[in-house]
Formats: structure tokens, C-alpha cells, sequence
């Protein structure tokens, strides 16, 4: 399929052929022998075809694209890292904007002031940041895009001590749906600057940001597992000990399977400021379960922190997430949890959460549209790569599901709603969602951008 309009309609290659001329950048399209490759998006559930993609070489090339987009009536989607649970980075037909050639970065380790540009993944802005002995908030997965990840909140090893991606952004600079590009901050436009710090990319296309650092050193990581029969004990102990855990450290619970074979529940942590009390700590980790299956745990850079978790999922592989608050580690939610894991379709499928509250849970729920602050973010994200098991593995995701939501708290990260998105984009901002809409149809009241998590102009909400 070529380019064509929202409504079908064929886009004469001779018009393609001039936005190609107009930019620094370059256009792609099915002729082309990266197309494949460049069309290609983290989740492979989702498979589209795109008319044409253009890679954009600045916030010049930008404004083009998206006004050759508006003024030719066609479907624009935005592509960074192209990690996205629900599979909004490509469209068919239409036009893909790739932001990954915007790769500028740049420290000022005086101001601990951080500028980058929405091409960069988390691993290529941590080697940087900690050159300086300094860091934000980022992505537990080093191949996460940058920009994507700030939009919808930026959760990460951090946050609990230094607070999210969006708690540290201090100005971005935007593509706007008429083609304007402008600087976002609390002075100006300030309702802008309110609604990217977690509306993702329903307000324009972000070209630039600029964040605070913090001072990061090594940290002391690790992973404990336990016989997965021990998970209720195990997870109300953990529940208990996180009641008094130091800001500095996060914990997180995931099933696995032990390098015995068996299955487990396992503990992961890191502590980012190591002090006398941490080794304490780790002991109290150990004894939350017995006759441990896996203990490894030491002193880690951050850096390496960062890409704990990279081998836990393979870009292209297919995935269907379901993602929920759990308010507390209860014992009926837990269980649910492993008796899921052990009749998970698939050996690769992921099912646990992670600590939050911490430093992040001062900002009031007002302060950014991310409200959702306290208790454990949990996901259940069944993989699989044969076509031929779709419907089992969402039937099975959806049958854990069910069953876990009368112990959920019905809320959910932006970031981790996957196809689900259009019936819980509400749950995501809860009492922010209605003033989303409104600054949406100030700056989007067409709904220009809408190939994503999609938060709809008052008008039409």
C-alpha cells in the first residue's frame, strides 16, 4: 500500500517526492530496502504498513511533516524507540514520523542540567549522565526511547528516591499540531507544560527536553528467589517490610523460573545510595523466604542496574499486556498471580510489579496528569512469537485478569496500557483526565495526533 489520505485516497508520489526535497532528513517507503526494518515496532502483535516513513534530522524537518500531514489529511504517528505496549508507534497507510536520528545530548554537570533529544534510548542518556556522576529517573530496560518514556510519566529504579521523568522536566520544545513549534515550561505554556508531563503524545511532537540531574553512584542490586509455594509468605512479608523502606531503595516481585527449573517468586531491589544500613536490609530481603533458589546481590554501577532487565523481552516477539495498581501484596492477588504464572501459554511471558510511593508520592495528585503514586504497579505481559497462539495468549492474559480486578485499584500507568487503551484511557489520569481534554482541544482540537493512547478534545471526549 502506498500513501494514501485518512479517507483512502492515493497521495501522488510526485507530492511524497516534495516533501522528501523540502527536508534534511530522509523519506522511505515500501521500494526502499530498509522499509521493512524501519516499519518495525518493539511489540509484534501489532503489524502495520505505513504509505511512507520519514526520518526527520531536526525540529525543521518536524513542522514539514507534520504539515504536510495535516494540509494532505493524513493518519501521522510518531516512532522514538518504538517501544509501546500498545502498538500506537506505526499506522497503516499513513505517515510515520521516526524521531531516532534526533540523538543530541548534552550535560552541564555545574547545573546538573540534562538536554536531549526524543531519539536517544535510556542507555545511550545513562552512559552519558553517569560520566558526570550524575542521573534522573529512567526506564529499568536500557533500550527504552527516551522520548515516549518522559511523555507518559517515566517510571523507573529511581523514582521512589529522586521522583519521575516528569517530576524532573524542566522545558521541552514541541511540534504542534498547526505546526508551530514551541517551548513548553511553567512560564510558557504552562497548561502545555502541565499536560506532557504524562499525556503522552496527544499534544504535539517533542523535539527536545530538558531535565534535572542528581548526583548517582553505584548502587547495590540484586535478585532473591524463593520456591513459588512460598509466594503468599513471601509477598505479606515483603508487603511489611516495605512499610519502612528508605526512599533510596525500590523492591519489585516477578515470578520466574530458578535455575533449577522450578518456579519461583523472586525479589528484586536496588538501593541507590548504599550506606551502612544497607546490608542490613539485603539480610531482611533474605529472610523473607527460605531455602533460596537464587541469590545474587552486590554492588552494581548504575549503568548496570539499567540493564538488568534487557534479557527479559525480545523486540519483535508479540506481546499482550494487562497492567493494574495493587494497593497492598494481599494474599488472594498473589496467588492468583503464581497459579497464573505456572499455566502461562508461554515460558517468556512476564507477571509481576514494582514498589512505588517514596519521594514520588509528595507531588500531589494535581501537580502532573501521572496521579497514580502509591502501591505496587503490576503487569501481566504474556510473549510469544507464533501467530497461530494469539487467541490463546490473550484469552489466558485475560482470564488472570479478570480475576485479579476486585483486589486492584482500577487505576493504571499511560505507559503500560496496551490494547485495552481506548476503554481505559480514563483509568490512567482518573481526576486529571477532564482537564487533559480541555487542553487538548486548546491545542488539538481536531485531534490531529491520535494514533496514540488517545486523550480526545473536550468537544468530543
Amino acid at each position: 500500500m502506498g500513501l494514501v489520505t485518512a479517507t483512502g485516497t492515493a497521495i501522488p508520489e510526485s507530492r511524497l517526492a516534495e516533501l522528501g526535497e523540502a527536508i534534511r532528513g530522509r523519506t522511505i517507503t515500501a521500494q526502499d530496502a530498509d522499509y521493512d526494518e524501519r516499519k518495525q515496532i518493539w511489540n509484534g502483535y501489532f503489524q502495520k504498513s505505513p504509505g511512507a516513513i520519514v526520518q526527520v534530522d531536526g525540529a525543521s524537518d518536524v513542522v514539514k511533516v507534520v504539515n504536510f500531514a495535516r494540509e494532505n489529511d493524513i493518519e501521522l504517528a510518531i516512532k522514538g524507540g518504538g517501544h509501546c505496549f500498545a502498538g500506537t508507534g506505526t499506522v497503516e497507510g499513513g505517515l510515520l514520523l521516526d524521531t531516532s536520528r534526533l540523538r543530541g545530548i548534552h550535560v552541564d554537570p555545574a547545573k546538573r542540567r540534562l538536554v536531549v533529544q526524543p531519539g536517544l534510548e535510556q542507555g545511550d542518556v545513562d552512559a552519558e549522565t553517569t560520566s558526570f556522576g550524575l542521573a534522573v529517573t529512567g526506564s529499568q530496560e536500557s533500550y527504552i526511547g527516551i522520548g515516549g518514556l518522559t511523555l507518559g510519566g517515566g517510571l523507573g529504579w529511581l523514582a521512589r528516591y529522586r521522583g519521575l521523568l516528569v517530576d524532573n522536566l524542566i522545558s521541552a520544545d514541541l511540534v504542534l499540531a498547526d505546526g508551530r513549534l514551541v517551548t513548553a515550561t511553567k512560564d510558557e505554556h504552562p497548561d502545555l507544560f502541565w499536560a506532557i508531563r504524562g499525556g503522552g503524545g496527544n499534544y504535539g511532537v517533542a523535539t527536545r527536553f530538558e531535565f534535572d540531574l542528581h548526583p548517582q553512584g553505584d548502587c547495590m542490586a540484586g535478585l532473591l528467589a524463593f520456591p513459588i509455594d512460598q509466594t503468599v509468605d513471601v509477598a505479606r512479608r515483603l508487603d511489611e517490610f516495605n512499610r519502612t523502606a528508605p526512599d533510596e531503595l525500590t523492591t519489585s516481585f516477578a515470578f520466574l523460573t530458578a535455575p533449577d527449573g522450578s518456579p519461583a517468586i523472586g525479589l528484586g531491589f536496588v538501593h541507590a545510595d548504599p550506606d551502612e544500613s544497607t546490608e542490613s536490609l539485603i539480610g531482611q530481603m533474605r529472610g523473607l523466604g527460605t531455602g533460596a533458589l537464587l541469590d545474587f546481590c552486590g554492588p552494581m554501577p548504575y549503568v548496570a542496574v539499567q540493564r538488568m532487565l534487557d534479557e527479559n523481552t525480545v523486540a519483535g516477539h508479540r506481546y499482550y499486556p494487562r497492567s493494574f495498581l495493587l494497593p497492598e501484596l494481599r494474599d488472594e492477588p498473589l496467588q492468583i498471580l503464581a497459579d497464573g504464572f505456572v499455566n502461562a501459554p508461554s515460558e517468556r511471558s512476564l507477571v509481576g510489579g514494582g514498589l512505588m510511593g517514596g519521594v514520588m508520592s509528595n507531588v500531589p495528585a494535581s501537580e502532573t496528569p501521572f496521579l497514580h503514586r502509591e502501591g505496587y504497579l503490576t503487569s501481566i505481559l504474556t510473549s510469544w512469537t507464533d501467530p497461530a497462539k494469539d487467541e490463546e495468549a490473550v484469552e489466558w492474559t485475560e482470564k488472570v485478569y479478570a480475576e485479579l480486578l476486585p483486589y486492584t485499584t482500577g487505576a493504571v500507568y499511560a505507559n503500560h496500557l496496551g490494547a485495552d487503551s481506548a476503554e481505559r484511557i480514563e483509568d490512567a489520569y482518573g481526576s486529571n483526565y477532564e482537564r487533559l481534554t480541555r487542553i487538548k482541544a486548546d491545542y488539538d482540537p481536531q485531534n490531529f495526533f491520535h494514533t496514540n493512547n488517545n486523550i480526545k478534545p473536550a468537544d468530543r471526549a
